[in-house]
């Protein structure tokens, strides 16, 4: 099974991690990369969600809630390299 969220910067599929922001309690995902090589690049998508409006607001079996998300990259850089000469 082909992962859907590739790494800019290597190729390799990105991990993912579900994580809950300690101060607003809001819910994060967290794209990072954990490929072989030495380039860095992570992700997350704060999606504006929180346990209490998943328990209280999310409550109609197949409704639809249309809701703002954002996008922080947290890391990027290349893979480093030396010249040959």
């Amino acid at each position: 099974m082909e992962r859907a969220a590739i790494c800019p910067e290597c190729g390799e599929p990105l991990s993912v991690s579900i994580e809950r922001d300690e101060k607003t309690g809001e819910i994060k995902i967290v794209f990072f990369c954990e490929g072989s090589g030495d380039d860095r690049f992570s992700f997350e998508i704060l999606t504006g969600l929180t346990n209490e409006y998943i328990l209280d607001e999310l409550v109609k079996e197949g409704e639809i809630i249309e809701r703002k998300m954002k996008i922080r990259v947290l890391e990027r850089e290349p893979e480093p390299y030396e010249e040959e000469f």
